[in-house]
């Protein structure tokens, strides 16, 4: 079996006196999408944070694509960050007074990419992920759910092969949340990457792959929920032999 593309290893992280994170593990590959479930302030946000390296645990590792996050140099950690990670955010993060195709090429641009190839990526990019339409609207005219297809263009550009959404439907409504979800949990069969999904709604969690759930700062396997039983299969029932007229 192939290296995962994330694996976290004995996860602990406190902010303050509050301890957000313990000991958690998790493993995403490529190809594959993962969920972790768990109510506002239970430090979903704080194990995305960890894993881009953008928050230093108190305790265990983290390995993105091979590399240990937590040996990254600060001069380092930007670039390694922009070409292996993709961030999808709750309300999409879109520069407003940018077009929908200028927020889709900022992470080839500050890669060193030329603006025409930049551009050409962007567009084909939105074009793939349906809202090609609105690649020279700005940002600001934008709907939710078109927005949110455009951050998901931004966190692809690059390639990278881990995605992290934090609350990526919060704050759309049930139509868009659907839209958004079919388009999100489609991209590691699509683009070959991994995704993670954090977010607080079920209805969300339980398209991924694999589900987790973050509760006192430990994340849980769900159990899945029993089968409802029918009646020719419920022990002890016999079946119906009775027929029309008899």
């Amino acid at each position: 079996m192939s290296e995962p593309t994330l694996e976290v290893r004995g996860l602990t992280c406190a902010i303050g006196r509050r301890t957000l994170l313990r000991e958690a593990d998790l493993t995403a590959r490529a190809g594959t999408s993962l969920s972790v479930m768990g109510p506002s302030g239970s430090g979903k946000s704080t194990l995305l944070a960890c894993v881009a390296g953008l928050h230093t645990p108190q305790a265990g590792t983290i390995r993105v694509g091979g590399t240990d996050v937590a040996a990254l140099r600060p001069s380092r950690a930007a670039a390694w960050r922009l070409r292996t990670i993709g961030f999808v955010y709750q309300f999409g993060e879109l520069l407003p007074e940018l077009s929908a195709v200028e927020n889709a090429a900022l992470p080839l641009l500050i890669a060193g990419r030329g603006r025409r190839e930049a551009y050409g990526a962007a567009e084909s990019l939105l074009g793939e992920l349906g809202v090609g339409e609105v690649a020279d609207s700005p940002a600001n005219v934008l709907s939710g759910g078109e927005r949110q297809r455009v951050a998901v263009a931004r966190a692809l550009s690059t390639r990278p092969p881990l995605i992290l959404a934090d609350e990526p439907t919060g704050a759309l409504d049930e139509r868009a949340t659907d839209d958004v979800c079919e388009l999100l949990f489609g991209l590691p069969a699509r683009y070959g990457c991994a995704l993670v999904v954090v977010t607080h709604n079920p209805v969300v969690a339980h398209r991924a792959d694999l589900r987790l759930t973050l509760r006192g700062g430990a994340l849980h396997t769900p159990p899945e929920p029993a089968p409802d039983p029918t009646p020719d299969t419920t022990p002890g029932s016999a079946p119906d032999t009775t027929t029309a007229g008899a």
